[in-house]
Order: C-alpha cells, then structure tokens, then sequence
C-alpha cells in the first residue's frame, strides 16, 4: 500500500515581476530500495518556456503573447490590440520593442504580430501541438497558463481542461485582465490553446489548430515587409512606488489636486502620479475612520489603533498598478453644449426677457468639444520618447428630463519615468486635437519652478 502527499510550494520570486510555481507530487512506497518519489517540476517549465512568452502593450493597455517562429512572428489575441496605433512587446528579460500588426482576425479573436528577428537572440519560438495529437486534448488533462494578469508580468497559473470543443477549450486554468493572448500549454510544454477569456469561474482559450491555420495563410508564410525598429524602448522601473513613503505622504501632506492639473484649450491634462491615486483613494477614508474613533476614544482607548495601514500592506505593490513609479499625462477632452442645444437656451432666454416672463427650463444637449490625437514632451527642446503613448475611450451617458449627454471620445495616456520630470529647465507640452489633424491645438509651457513641475518632484523626492 502506498501514500500520495501532494504539497504545494506557493509563489517564488525568480525574479522582479516574476512568479513561478512548483508542485511537487511525492509517491511513498514500501520497495526495497526505500521510498519511492515521483514528481512534476513545475518551475522547470517554467524556466524553460517564459524566455518566449510576452507583455503586448497597446494604446488600451496590455496583454499577453508568445513568440512562434524564428522570424519574429508573436500571436496574440484580437481584442489585445484591437483599433490600436502602438503595438509594443516586452521580454521576460525586461527589453521591450516595437511591434507591427500582420493578422487580425477577429472571427476567431486572433492576431499576429511581428518584431525584429534580431530582437530575439537565443529565444526559440514555443512548440505548438501537431495536428496528429489534437485529440490528446480533453477533459481532465492538466494545462498550465501563461501570461501577465492585473499589474503582474509573466505568471503562471495551473488547472485542467473543463470541456474540449472543436474551437475552444473550457477548464478552471485561473485567467485575469492581461492574461488574453498567452499560451495554455499541455505537460509537454506543447502549446494547446491561446488563452482568451474568463466568465464566472471558467476560463477559455482559442484551440491551438486556429493558430496553425493561420500561420500558413500568405501574409505569414511569405512575410516579406521591411522589419520592424530593433531599438530598445523605455520601461518603467521594476521596483514599484514604497508603500511606507506613499503611507508617510498621505499623512502628512495635504491633497492639493489643482497642483496636478494645467489647462489645454478643450483639453484638460493631469499628471497621476502614485501619491494622488494614494491621497484621493485614502484621504477621505483615513478622516472618516479617525473620526469614527474620536468619538468612540471617549471611552475606548485602543493604542494599536492606526486606520492608516490598511490600503498600504507590502502586498499592495504587487497586486494593484497605481503603485507603478511612473508619471502618466491623462489628456480629457472638456465637454459643453452642442450648438444647437447653446442657441435653444439663448432664444429661450430672449423670450422670456421680451415677454417678462420667468424663463423656462430648456433641455440642454451636451457633447465632447474636441477628439484626443497625440501629446509630444519636451525637456530642454529635446523630445521624450512616452513609456508607452497609450489612448483611451472617454464616455458620457447621461439622459434626463434637463439634460442629456451621451458621447464618447479618444482621452491621451502617456506615461513617462518619473526621471523625465527630475531634472531639466524648460518644458514644453504640445497637444493635438484629431479633428485639426496636424495642427497644434495647444502649446503648455513649463520651467521648474511650475507648480506642476515641483509638485511631480516633490511626489518621487524620496524614491530612488
């Protein structure tokens, strides 16, 4: 008779950003040589196949990918870099590089990007399944999922094939934001599936003979356009914005939000920084238990009592994004009356003053008074290359009795390393609207002695 002990080790650092798992499966016996131990090593799979598994980046946000040919070619999911203009990959090394897009299908939600073949050095392309074991796939088998979920990169999580349809594969292999578009591989290290989406506890991934199909298509075979930038671009710093100093400044510095704020013509632009996220997430929280407590210190007296520690465990940094150290520009586009709406209230107003009678109330029609193209920094008249040049949709929906306002449109992201704004004299915004295509709308103006300026130095003072 013989004992299966299944322990399960938990989270490894192997490096900054990265998690690896190890599942060891001991099997003890009675033979004559003593106990006998089976096991699965799970870290070695990892180790083995993270090198070629990617961070896609994109105007939206960022996904997940992995290289799968000598060529430089990386699939991806459709939704991943849907109506994007930037398309980037990150290494697990931490070098991230231009991407361009060769297939977008999104009948089958995918993609297939491409970067430089020289970007690649020793990184091989992952063994996709051949066609003669595609029915190997079935329910029970176990799989593991690559990809970089929430504010982590290149993680890996363990489960088994739920359900195995023609398309797609089912099973509780644990998938969140940014994991779309990573590999679910077999305990070969055989690619199985692209991992693609999660609703209410099941996780799914686009089966592997999709991808298969595609790559013969022509555009990828005979793949022959000029390739793309071998540059490096900027990332931002591994090590996350300290929790203790976010703690310390949130205490004891005042929330002054007009500090972060500068007007751009029909654009607002703020700087995010990780002490504003902090101040305006917690402040009200931090008054609200403070006085709870005053009024029960009357006759409860508790000296381990600090309503401060809770949003600012050590965990934090590396469960949420907004403790990045990174400065990000959000340019809004304002919003006001439609013109129509502007000459309803006006004639309103004219009768009610040529009948001296009370004006009534006018439904008011409001919409976005300008569309996000592009923002360019300077520092010192020198252009600043954006950690990532990203854009986002900014929607309205509100429709009453007085007022209606429903709209979208493109708001700027850029985000640039704190470093940007830590040195230099003289800098110089430049925001342009994409309904005057090529046309500067607004040109900001800044020296080190701005607001703005200081208040982004005094937020990463003490961070190094």
């Amino acid at each position: 008779m013989s004992l299966m002990r299944v322990r399960f080790i938990g989270e490894t650092a192997m490096r900054p950003s990265i998690v690896a798992i190890c599942l060891t499966v001991t099997v003890i016996g009675t033979s004559a040589q003593g106990p006998e131990r089976i096991a699965y090593d799970y870290s070695a799979m990892y180790e083995s196949l993270n090198p070629s598994i990617v961070k896609v980046h994109s105007d939206f946000g960022a996904g997940s990918g992995f290289v799968v040919t000598g060529s430089g070619m990386i699939a991806t999911n459709h939704h991943v870099i849907r109506n994007t203009r930037y398309a980037a990959v990150e290494f697990a090394d931490g070098r991230k590089f231009a991407a361009d897009i060769v297939l977008l299908d999104p009948r089958h939600d995918l993609a297939v990007l491409k970067v430089n073949r020289s970007v690649l050095g020793a990184v091989q392309p992952l063994r996709l399944l051949p066609p003669e074991k595609d029915s190997t796939v079935k329910a029970g088998i176990p799989v593991v999922a690559f990809g970089s979920p929430l504010s982590q990169t290149f993680l890996m999580t363990q489960g088994i094939v739920s359900k195995a349809e023609p398309g797609v594969l089912l099973g509780d292999f644990l998938i969140q934001p940014g994991n779309s578009g990573g590999p679910l591989v077999n305990l070969a290290g055989e690619v199985i599936g692209i991992n693609t989406f999660a609703e209410r506890g099941i996780s799914g991934a686009v089966r592997i003979n999709v991808l298969r199909d595609a790559l013969e298509r022509p555009m990828i075979a005979a793949y022959s356009a000029p390739e793309p930038d071998a540059s490096e671009l900027p990332v931002p710093d591994k090590e996350r914005f300290p929790t203790e100093i976010l703690k310390r400044k949130i205490l004891n510095e005042p929330l002054d939000a007009s500090a972060y704020s500068v007007d751009a013509g029909r654009f607002t632009i703020t700087a995010i920084t990780p002490v504003l996220v902090g101040k305006m997430q917690a402040q009200q929280d931090l008054q609200q238990a403070a006085n709870r407590y005053a009024r029960r210190a009357k006759k409860i007296k508790d000296e381990h009592f600090d309503p401060a520690d809770e949003p600012f465990y050590e965990w934090v940094r590396n469960a949420t994004g907004y403790l990045d150290a990174v400065v990000t520009l959000e340019v809004k586009p304002q919003y006001g009356q439609t013109s129509g709406s502007a000459w309803a209230s006006a004639l309103s107003a004219f009768s009610a003053g040529m009948s001296h009678q009370p004006m009534m109330p006018t439904r008011q029609t409001m919409e976005f008074k300008s569309e996000f193209q592009e923002v360019k920094l300077y520092r010192d008249n020198e252009l600043v290359r954006p950690i990532t040049p990203g854009r986002q949709i900014t929607g309205q929906s509100v429709d009453t009795y007085y007022l209606q306002f429903v709209d979208e449109a493109y708001s700027g992201w850029y985000v640039y390393h704190p470093s940007v704004f830590s040195k230099g004299s003289n800098y110089r915004i430049e925001v342009y609207d994409a309904r005057e295509p090529g046309r500067i709308h607004k040109t900001i103006s800044l020296n080190e002695s701005s607001k703005l300026v200081q208040q982004i130095r005094r937020d990463f003072e003490e961070v190094r």
